[in-house]
Order: structure tokens, then sequence, then C-alpha cells
């Protein structure tokens, strides 16, 4: 069950960012924020629990990336979580740490620190990430 301050942070931050860019709430935006938190809520303090599976899906433009952001991040401080965020794009690699991740630090009283991380491919490795999240501390994995 999610905690009820972690709603309020949500909501709290989506209201802040709409009033600080003169937007009007869209009820896209909340549904995708709203289903992003409640999966990702499944697995706190449940972790044998089956992952469950998330899909948004929407077009160019109608705030998916601020969405994933304003629902993660509280979450993510409230139980003192790190966040990655992989890309399929250097476009959109640079549209989160350039402009999203500024705009939500600017418009919302939500505190974190962020990096880019850039590989030889710049792309996420998957079997490290895989080891990384199997608890090894290998060298090999952070390389």
């Amino acid at each position: 069950m999610l905690a009820e301050e972690v709603k309020e942070r949500v909501q709290s931050a989506y209201s802040q960012l709409l009033e600080t860019r003169e937007l009007t709430p869209r009820y896209g935006q909340r549904q995708m924020i709203a289903e992003i938190v409640n999966t990702l809520a499944v697995l706190v303090g449940n972790e044998s629990v089956e992952p469950p599976i998330c899909v948004v899906e929407a077009g160019t433009g109608t705030g998916k990336t601020l969405a994933y952001l304003l629902a993660v991040v509280p979450l993510a401080q409230r139980l003192g979580y790190k966040v990655i965020v992989s890309t399929a794009t250097i476009a959109l690699q640079e549209q989160v740490v350039c402009k999203d991740i500024p705009e939500i630090l600017a418009s919302c009283d939500l505190e974190f620190s962020f990096a880019i991380a850039k590989g030889r491919g710049r792309y996420l490795c998957l079997s490290k990430l895989d080891m990384l999240l199997q608890g090894s501390d290998s060298l090999q994995a952070m390389m």
C-alpha cells in the first residue's frame, strides 16, 4: 500500500508543475502518473511479488517523461532508492537531462540530484544491469 504522504507529494508536484508552466491538467497525464505510481507501489514492502508491468503508450508531446518522473521521484525518495532512466535515443536522453528534470526541479518542491551516464555505445548494457540488480559488487558490473 502506498503511503498517503507519497500520493500527496506526487499530486503536489504535478499541481506545482502545471501552475508554474501555466498549463491545465489533462486526464491522460493524471492517468499515466496514477498507473505508474500504483504499479510501483505494488512492490513496496512486497519484494516477493512478481514484478508488475505497466505499459504507457501515448503520442509525442503528451508528457510521458514528466509523468514517470513525477511518479517515481517521490516514491524513490520515500524508500531511499535510486532511479535509473534509460532512453532509446540520444535525443530523448538530452531532453530528459536538459529540459524535463531541470523543469521539475525549478517548478516543484522536489529536490534530488541527477547525472547522465554514457557508455561506449551510449546504451544500457542489460547483462551489467542484471549483475547490479542481483547484488553483484563486482567492478565488472560497474564498467
